[in-house]
Parts: structure tokens; sequence; C-alpha cells
């Protein structure tokens, strides 16, 4: 019995003494992990100001290796920047979308190369906001979505703002025409089809006797060129109306075929 209390109180002393040293280099531990915590972040947050990633830069742009393959984007073909800020549960991570030529990528905080992408891009496009990151931090528990650019000519409407009509034409020859020049299409149903580019979104559907074209379109002289290019080239009557966001006539067109 003596040997089980002389075992079970030898445990327990050995177990204090390891307790304590434990707690000694925990102590130890923790009195200097703050000035080296300091120093690592310094460290690493000066590595990441100078590391490029795997961006390359030249006067007019930047390359970069994306998941359909590298490609160039030029500055000027950027349309559009929004940032926002996405909720991680352990963490928040701000976030930039780009769209440019039809195309639509994001990049993060996280993707190397991102403090030279933002330096590079406010010299290029100095209309972005320099403190869109704090900007988009507050409040807490929001994405807080911010349009930072959007090209001239790629400024949407508020609301529908083009109304088109055309006569003696098949609704197929009227979409196929907008897809063979880069619109999307998205048949909603027998009598409706959605189309959309990165500068319009608009609805075309079978009238009583006429095709309709409505929706909204980003009011630009190189828009409308296109748009009455397409028109032209389908060899019918039409007519449109384009709007302010203020319901002001921009401009009314009549096609040179009569009614």
């Amino acid at each position: 019995m003596m040997n089980v209390r002389w075992g079970v109180g030898k445990i327990k002393y050995i177990a204090m003494k390891m307790s304590n040293k434990f707690l000694q280099f925990v102590g130890k531990l923790f009195l200097l992990r703050p000035a080296k915590l300091e120093a690592d972040a310094k460290k690493s947050f000066q590595e990441m100001k100078e590391d490029q990633g795997r961006f390359i830069y030249d006067e007019d742009g930047f390359v970069y290796p994306f998941s359909d393959g590298e490609r160039k984007v030029k500055w000027s073909s950027i349309e559009r920047l929004e940032g926002y800020k996405q909720d991680l549960m352990t963490a928040d991570q701000i976030c930039m979308d780009i769209t440019f030529e039809g195309s639509h990528v994001t990049f993060s905080e996280e993707t190397p190369g991102w403090y030279i992408f933002q330096e590079k891009l406010h010299a290029a496009l100095p209309g972005v906001s320099s403190s869109w990151e704090y900007d988009v931090m507050f409040p807490a528990f929001a994405n807080n979505f911010t349009v930072l650019y959007e090209r001239e000519d790629r400024k949407m409407p508020a609301a529908t703002n083009f109304h088109a009509l055309f006569k003696n034409i098949k609704r197929g020859k009227v979409q196929r025409a907008l897809e063979k020049r880069g619109w999307t299409s998205r048949k909603e149903s027998s009598v409706y089809t959605g189309l959309s580019n990165a500068w319009t979104e608009l609805s075309l559907e079978d009238g009583a006797s006429e095709l309709l074209l409505h929706g909204i379109v980003a009011y630009h002289p190189d828009n409308i060129r296109l748009l009455d290019n397409i028109f032209d080239s389908l060899g019918v009557f039409y007519r449109y109306e384009i709007y302010d966001d203020q319901g002001v006539l921009l401009l009314e067109k009549k096609s040179a075929l009569g009614k």
C-alpha cells in the first residue's frame, strides 16, 4: 500500500515539475513572440510588396497566365473594375473583378504581385481611388461592392433606355447578326430572347406585327456606329430611340428602306 501511495505521489511530483518547466517554456516563448512576430511580419509584408508575381508589364498593359492561357491585357481595354470584400469566415479578403474585351477575371490581395499590380493600375487609370481597399473594409459583415472604374463607352444607364423595332424579319436572323458581333444570347421563352455584351442588356421579342428590341445600351458614338452597322446589314426597315437617365431623347434613327 505504501508503495502505491509513493508511486502516486512520485507521479504527481514529476507531473508538477514537468508542468512547471512547460509553463516556464511557454512563458519564455510568449515573451519572445511579439518581437519575433513583428519582425517576421515586416519582412513578409515587404517581400509581398516587392513581389511581381506572374504579372509581366509593358508600357500599355500586362501579360498574365490566366486559367485559359496567357493573355495580354491593355489598360485601355479594361471596361470595368469592381472591388469588394469576401468573407472567408476566419478572415476577410479584398477582391477586384476586371472586365475587359468581353472577359471577366478576379484578382485578390492573396494573388502574388497584388501590390505592384495596384500601383501599375493606379498609374494607368488614375480615376481609381487610391483608398478603395480601405473603403471596402467597412462596414464589417458586408461585401461593400463598389464600382471602381467604368470606361466612358461602357457606362450603363440605370434603367431601360433603348427601344427598337424591325419589320419583315425573323427573330433568329437578328439574334444571329448580334451573336456574330460578340453578343451572348439566352432563350427565355418561345417569343423572347435575351442578348447581352459588355455594354448592352437587351430583350428581343416577337410583337404583334413587328420584331421588338429593347433594354439598356451604354450611349457612346462607337457603340451607336456598331449597332447601325449591324442593323443596316439586315436589309429591312428598322427604327430606334435612345434616351438618357432623365428620359430625354438622345437619338432617334430610321433606316432608309421606308416603312
